[in-house]
Order: C-alpha cells, then structure tokens, then sequence
C-alpha cells in the first residue's frame, strides 16, 4: 500500500471524452500543499498544488515514481520508485527532502525488491517503517534517520505487511499471515513483544491509528463483504464502524454488487472516518461516518468512481480522486459537511495518488 493505497497500480487509461470544464474555480482556505502523481504521455512527474488547484509546480520527473508518505513535519517525502527492465521488476524505497524548489536528492535509498512498499512514519520523522521483500517473502523495516540504519522487524515465512506506526511512536500495528489467515498485530516500535490483535475466519487487514492512539481501524471480510471495524488497541471492544445492514450471500458465492466499504482515513480531529463505499464496478460513494455514532454524511452518490479521499491538515476539508466529469482521473475537494465540492485539476492524463502535505 503506498499510504492510504495499495500496491501501485498500472498507469490509468487514456480520457474517453473531453471533460467540460468548470465556469469558476471557488477559493479554498486550507493548509499546507497537496503532492500529486501526474501522469501523461512520457510518463509523469510529482508536483504539488495549493488546495485550491492553483500554483502547480512540477517536484521531479520520471517514470515509475509513486508519492507514497510526507512525513509529519512536512519536510520529507516517501517515495516508491518502480523499474521494469529484462523483465524483472524492482521497486525501492527512497526518502527526499521536499521543498518549495521541488525535490532533492535522496538521503536514503533502500536496496531493490521485488516489493518495497506502505511506509509508515514515526510522529518527529526521525525514523520510518515499511514492507520489503528484501531476504523474504515480505517483512518488516525500521530505518534510522538520518544515520540511514536498517533493522529488520519481522521474520516470518508467511508474511508481513502494512505496519502503522502509532501517533506516540512505541508501537506499531500490521497484518500477518503467521498463523493461517490475515489479521492485524502489535508491536513495540523496535520489533518486541508482537501480540494478535484480532482472531476469525477470512482476513482483517489495513490497521490504522486514531490521532489520539486510542482506536485502530482496520478493514475485514469477517462478514463475506469487505466492512470498516473498529477496536482498541490491545484488540478489544471489536465493533463495525457504520450500522449498514450486511446483503445476505453465500460464502462461495461471486462478487456482485455488495457495497464494499474501502479508503478508511481518520479525520485530524480523530471524532470520524472518511470512506468509500464500492459497489461492483460501477462507482465508489465518499463518506464522513463519526465516531461517536449516527448516520455517515454522503458526500456523493457512488454515480462515479470517487476514491482515495485525503483530510486537509485542519480537517475542514477532503480531496479525494474521480472520474466523473468523463474523462482522466482528477482530484476533487470537497468540505466535511458535503459543501463547495470544487474540481481542482483538469489536464490531459491522470491525477491521482495525493498526498497533503502540512505545509
């Protein structure tokens, strides 16, 4: 997962139609920058724009380039570079000083794998957490900044993925397969005292920390759909985030139009979770559950594919990706009440894969 995403996807199709482009551009008061993956005809490039779309400024060049994690201060990025050459495919892990001017050199650079992904900083930005198939199947790395020091985690045939370091930087939550199925762990932040979390039949996966560190979400098919849950942090209190009543369905029976809850991200403030709600393949709905319950707020209808939602540093906003106006992937913003829903971007090739950073 690079961030809130998975494994980094294929590059997007070409637009179908010319997307009509709006009368007026609404000014939008927020912070910090957003870092985009552009992609177009050589390829792409990583640039950045103010939240509302205006002052994009090309970071770096190149293809195969994936915005994977800014670090809390702001000052770094995490990105995934991808190389498909002889027909093997590497991927590495390189942390960049990020910049007004663009993107500097990298200051560390991890070694070629066939996976290097979901990195997960620790709360100063002095070390950063990720999966790696360097020696394994897929385990657990902790680098050291700036020293650049690696240790390994993990070591498990079956696999370690996604790790979250906590808002307090002793802990870490992530998924493995060591006994049987997926389901979410804890660890120390140095690799110790590594505990289940969770404990049914399917897969639970995608952990991730409140602000505050009290609450882990995370995704599972516990109930043959894909659904959003909620536990504390020693894996207690397991409960659903939403109330939706779950379609009723065979256990071998095909994916059809189940509404798939997806994209969880805690809102700063940490009183709820914005998500996606997919249903087959005809669209994903963007929605604001709170926490503390009652109804989520719809923010669109599921008519089009809107995915990958971001929080805005000061939580009054999203920007989150879609196809509707017809043509390339775009980015979108929208305010937490379902308000001043603004296109931001509008160019040939994709947009897609932000990143917010805070300043």
């Amino acid at each position: 997962m690079l961030g809130g995403c998975s494994d980094p996807p294929a590059a997007t199709a070409a637009a179908s139609a010319a997307a009509t482009p709006p009368t007026s551009t609404p000014s939008i008061a927020a912070p910090g920058r957003l870092i985009v993956l552009a992609e177009d005809e050589t390829g792409g490039a990583l640039v950045s724009l103010r939240p509302d779309g205006q002052d994009r400024r090309e970071l770096l060049r190149g293809k195969g380039l994936y915005p994977a994690a800014v670090d809390p201060r702001g000052a770094m990025l995490a990105v995934i570079s991808v190389d498909e050459r002889d027909g093997l495919h590497h991927e590495r892990l390189e942390l960049r000083p990020l910049g007004d001017a663009g993107l500097g050199p990298p200051t560390w650079t991890s070694e070629p794998a066939t996976h290097v992904r979901n990195p997960s900083w620790g709360p100063d930005g002095r070390f950063l957490v990720f999966e790696a198939a360097f020696t394994s199947f897929r385990d657990i790395y902790r680098v050291e900044l700036p020293a650049g020091t690696l240790t390994r985690l993990t070591d498990n045939t079956e696999g370690n993925f996604e790790p979250a370091v906590a808002p307090d930087g002793r802990s870490i939550a992530f998924v493995s397969s060591r006994d049987g199925n997926a389901e979410v762990y804890r660890m120390t932040a140095e690799g110790g005292e590594q505990t289940r979390l969770t404990s049914l039949p399917l897969d639970d996966w995608g952990p991730m920390w409140a602000p505050d560190g009290q609450t882990l979400a995370f995704l599972s098919n516990r109930e043959l759909i894909d659904r959003i849950f909620l536990m504390r942090p020693d894996g207690g209190e397991q409960r659903r985030l939403t109330a939706d009543p779950t379609p009723t369905r065979e256990p071998d029976a095909p994916l059809g139009d189940e509404p798939h809850e997806t994209d969880p991200t805690f809102a700063p403030d940490g009183a709820a979770i914005a998500y996606c709600v997919r249903i087959g393949n005809l669209g994903a709905s963007l929605r604001v559950a709170p926490l503390g319950g009652g109804a989520p707020v719809v923010l669109s209808d599921g008519s089009a594919s809107d995915r990958n939602p971001v929080w805005s540093p000061d939580g009054a906003r999203l920007v989150f990706v879609s196809n509707r106006d017809g043509g390339d992937l775009e980015l979108y913003g929208v305010a937490r009440d379902g308000a001043g829903l603004t296109r931001l971007t509008q160019r040939e090739g994709a947009d897609w894969l932000p990143r917010w950073a805070p300043r």
